[in-house]
Parts: C-alpha cells; structure tokens; sequence
C-alpha cells in the first residue's frame, strides 16, 4: 500500500494520548495544530510532563488516570516504553469506547500484538505503530511536531482490524506529514534489529569502549566529528533502550551475530596487514551506504543536494534561504554538516528536482557562496 492510496483527511473526535514524551509530546502538537483532532485529554504518570503537555498544547486535557483519558475517545494513543504497553491496555480495555481504536508508538511489535490481541475488548481494535522518528532529546520538553515531517510511520494491524479502520489512522498520519508504511509485525522486528537497534548497541559500545580506555580528558579533548556523529544516538533515553532490546532480544541477537561475524572478518585482515582486501572491503561499505537516502527517507523521491560553504556570522543561513526563495527555488530539506567556530562550516540542501540544484548552484555562486554538487 503506497503512501498515495487514500486521499481523504483522517480525523477524530477525540483523542487519548497516554505518555507525555518526546514522541507523545511531538504526536500531540502536531494533531493540534493541524487540526485533526476535535480534543485530546492526556495522561502521563510523571505530573510534570502531564502539565507542560497541557502548557506545550500536546493535549487540551489532563486526567488523572489511564482509563479517565480513554473515557470516551475514537483513538487511543500509548506513547510508553514497549514493556509498559501490555499492562497499560490492560488497565484502560473496561473503560474504552465500542469502536475505539488502539495504537502504540513502540519500536518493536510482534511481542506487543500477541499481548495486546489477548487484553482488548471485542469491538475495539489494535494497530501498531512506529514512527520512525527520534532525537537525542528526551522527554515532553524535546517533543518536536517537526520530528514526524517525512518520517516514515510503520502501522501493523491485527488481522481483524477492518480495512476503513486501518485508512483511517492511516489518512491521519499522512495529514500530520508523516508517511505511513504498512508492514508484518514480524519483518519489522528482523529488519529494524540490523538498522535501528544494534546501531544503537553500538555507539554504546564505542562509548563505553573509549571510557575504559583512561585517560578520560584526552580522549574527550581528541574527539573529532567522526566519534561524535557515529555515537549520538547513545544519548537515547537508557529505559526505553532497555525495553527495545529485551523485547527486541531475539532478532538483536542474530543481528549482533552477524556483525560479530562481519568484525572478525576485519580482524583477519588486519592481522594480516592486507592492505588490497581492507580496501576493497571500504569499497563495498561505501558503495553501499551512497545508496542510503540521506534523510533516511526511504520511500521518498531522490533529492537533489548542494553543498554550501558558508562563513561563521550571524544570519548566513537565513541570509542563504532568503536568496534561493527570492530565486523560486524551493529547499526540501536542509542540514548543518560541519560546523567550525569562528571559521564557518557546510550546509546542505536538498531539492526535488535536478533544476531547481541547477537553478541553486547558479544563483548561490552569483551572490559569493562556494558550492558544489552532491550527487
């Protein structure tokens, strides 16, 4: 099912959000603010994101419990940490609405659709989901409704979830901007094990690697943008990491295998001091990764890049948008590559079309910009 399959605006009356964090905090404003939501009443068990929920405009509401959120609401949304998500549908299943529908925002799913099938109420259906969205910031005081823009959203629906149900929530995340993929529970576990979890293992591995090393201070003195761009997402919150691998334990494992079978490899030319074999096993890394979308927006067109050379002074990359939209061109994405202080660092923007790269290369060089082509 493309991301085009239904064109109608999905919609609710009223909406549950249940978890007041970073991707709770994000769901709400956006539903909020485009309007796709008549009201929200939100719960979280930590008061002081329940309020600056209500103070942020996640949520109209705040209830003082689960069930006290469900009462009456058309979508339930359960922003908690995987291993939380079975207790909790079972805590709110007496008190939700006949025809309601149920969803999570969890990064693994086959473990919670076998418990939740068993705990939801007949007339009431569940369907996973999965932003596939994040930030080093935790917590409602990091919710970004930016964070959904062009990410891709998995929804995994039981079986007996009937198909206008699934159109429903599935219109509704593309009027919110994010692009809804449906997919089995199953091969979303297998494949986000190898390209979201065991990544994530790793840079923890790395920085609890270097942090044993010794000498702390130099090493933090010497890291350059290689250890920090590949170790970021080792400032994940630790507890929702903690529930993603256990839940995700079985396919992480065979991930983690692989890799280790991948890493011995390394070391056997290593030892060897096989200069050809090491790089050629660069080649095919590279190879590999330039087919990558750069966003990791997998099912959106190619972008078109150009690379900026810009100085440090206040206002360059207002003044660098300002240009090309004076031009009519339009930037579909944008992103601050290096960054250094006092001498300036690389922007790179991304077009839609390989005109408007052209038109953009032109009309920055015009005005004193160094640029070049990405791809």
């Amino acid at each position: 099912m493309s991301a085009g399959s239904f064109n109608r605006i999905g919609s609710y009356r009223r909406v549950a959000l249940i978890g007041c964090g970073l991707i709770g905090g994000s769901l709400g404003i956006r539903l909020r603010e485009r309007r796709l939501a008549g009201g929200i009443t939100g719960f979280d068990r930590d008061n002081q994101s329940l309020n600056l929920a209500v103070e942020c405009g996640a949520v109209d509401r705040a209830a003082s419990s689960a069930r006290e959120a469900v009462q009456g609401a058309e979508l339930v949304i359960l922003a908690v940490p995987v291993l939380s998500i079975a207790g909790l549908v079972g805590e709110i299943a007496p008190a939700l609405e006949q025809g309601a529908v149920v969803t999570d925002a969890g990064s693994t799913k086959s473990g919670v659709m076998r418990q939740v099938a068993l705990l939801l109420p007949p007339g009431t259906y569940f369907i996973g989901g999965h932003p596939m969205a994040g930030s080093e910031e935790s917590g409602m005081r990091g919710a970004d409704p930016a964070l959904l823009e062009n990410a891709i959203y998995v929804l995994t629906p039981g079986r007996d979830v009937p198909k206008e149900v699934v159109e429903r929530l599935f219109a509704l995340l593309e009027a919110a901007g994010a692009q809804p993929l449906l997919l089995d529970a199953e091969i979303h576990d297998r494949l986000v094990a190898s390209i979201s979890h065991l990544p994530h293992l790793m840079a923890v591995a790395l920085v609890v690697c270097a942090s044993r090393m010794g000498e702390t201070e130099m090493i933090k003195t010497l890291a350059a943008g290689g250890f920090r761009d590949t170790t970021r997402v080792a400032l994940g919150n630790p507890k929702i990491w903690r529930d993603i691998c256990i839940s995700n334990r079985h396919h992480l494992m065979e991930a983690v295998a692989s890799l280790e079978e991948v890493i011995a490899e390394m070391k056997g030319l290593l030892r060897q001091a096989d200069g050809a074999a090491l790089e050629q096993f660069f080649n095919e890394a590279r190879d590999f990764r330039r087919t990558v979308p750069h966003r990791g927006r997998g099912i959106l067109p190619e972008l078109f890049e150009v690379v900026a050379l810009v100085p440090d002074t206040p206002g360059v990359i207002g003044r660098l948008a300002g240009l090309l939209g004076e031009a009519g061109i339009n930037i579909a994405s944008i992103e601050i590559l290096h960054v250094r202080e006092l001498e300036g660092g690389s922007i790179r923007l991304g077009f839609r079309h390989r005109e408007q790269q052209e038109a953009a290369l032109a009309a920055l060089k015009e005005h004193g910009f160094r640029v070049h082509r990405r791809n």
